[in-house]
């Protein structure tokens, strides 16, 4: 695995660090930025590169909220991996490792709390950073932090990913940017949009129409995965009556989103960051598209 200590920055202000070798350390360390004065942590060899509170005006209205859902979703990724990481050989999962075929070092933006994400090729040099802390150690160099503050150096990765994180992300748009910046001149960023064309609920549905679309989404997932024969009628019912009686917390359009992303929004956003499409490819069964972009000069935080 390649040392974070020579990829890590502040978050905030970009600027270097205090790093010691965080991988011998067992207890906390408190790690403070001198441009900045934001202070970060590294405990028993994870950093933690989450800026709190978040300085951006945007990310803190959506804080709270951001808080539950994610709450909400490491419930189904507790209960129901199959369904929600990229574990196994999910169809989908394994047309996005196709299709984007990451090379070289890799930086995979909210990787999840598995492992190892089966769209990654074993072997390759990859940095994941996530919010939830997931299971340790990884099987690749990981940083807790989250996509809207990037906590690397400029012109660092050779690719970066995004597997069906974008519309988990509160900045969406900030976090592209940020991936920009930490990209190589040339380098592509593989997206995975997912949802799009799914309906949404929203904080004010009724319980019994919320139940009605969540069963709807579900059954199509279950007819599309196999996952009933792969887990169990049981338990698959188990899981969805879980879900089922989650809150969608308000400001929120489900149980696991602020809003699904379109592509025409998508599409707006890397033409105003100067990404141009390479390739992209349509995934119905999934209601996804792939979309590779690569910077047309040098990144740079826009």
């Amino acid at each position: 695995m390649i040392p974070l200590s020579d990829l890590l920055v502040c978050a905030v202000c970009h600027g270097n660090l205090p790093l010691k070798g965080a991988t011998d350390l067992a207890g906390e360390e408190q790690i403070e930025c001198a441009q900045c004065g934001r202070s970060y942590t590294c405990k028993a060899g994870v950093y933690n590169m989450t800026p709190l509170p978040p300085p951006d005006d945007e990310v803190k209205a959506k804080w709270d909220t951001w808080e539950k859902l994610q709450e909400n979703g490491l419930l189904s990724y507790t209960e129901a991996p199959e369904f929600n990481l990229s574990i196994g050989v999910r169809e989908d999962v394994q047309a996005f490792k196709e299709f984007a075929q990451p090379s070289g070092l890799t930086l995979d933006i909210g990787c999840g709390p598995q492992a190892y994400p089966s769209y990654l090729s074993e072997g390759s040099t990859v940095v994941g950073i996530d919010p939830l802390l997931g299971q340790q150690p990884r099987g690749f160099s990981f940083v807790q932090g989250i996509g809207e503050y990037l906590p690397f150096r400029d012109n660092t990765f050779d690719h970066i990913l995004y597997a069906s994180s974008l519309d988990h992300i509160m900045a969406p748009r900030r976090s592209l940017a940020e991936a920009v910046r930490c990209l190589k001149p040339n380098g592509p960023i593989s997206l995975w949009i997912d949802g799009l064309g799914s309906g949404e609920t929203s904080s004010n549905t009724s319980f019994p129409n919320k139940y009605f679309v969540l069963a709807k989404k579900g059954l199509k997932s279950l007819t599309r995965h196999s996952w009933v024969g792969q887990i169990g009628l049981s338990r698959t019912l188990s899981y969805l009556g879980s879900v089922a009686r989650l809150k969608v917390p308000e400001g929120a359009s489900d149980y696991f989103h602020f809003t699904h992303l379109d592509l025409a929004t998508v599409s707006n956003w890397l033409k105003e960051l100067d990404l141009v499409t390479i390739r992209q490819k349509d995934y119905p069964a999934a209601d996804s598209v792939f979309i590779q972009v690569e910077a047309r000069s040098a990144g740079t935080n826009q």
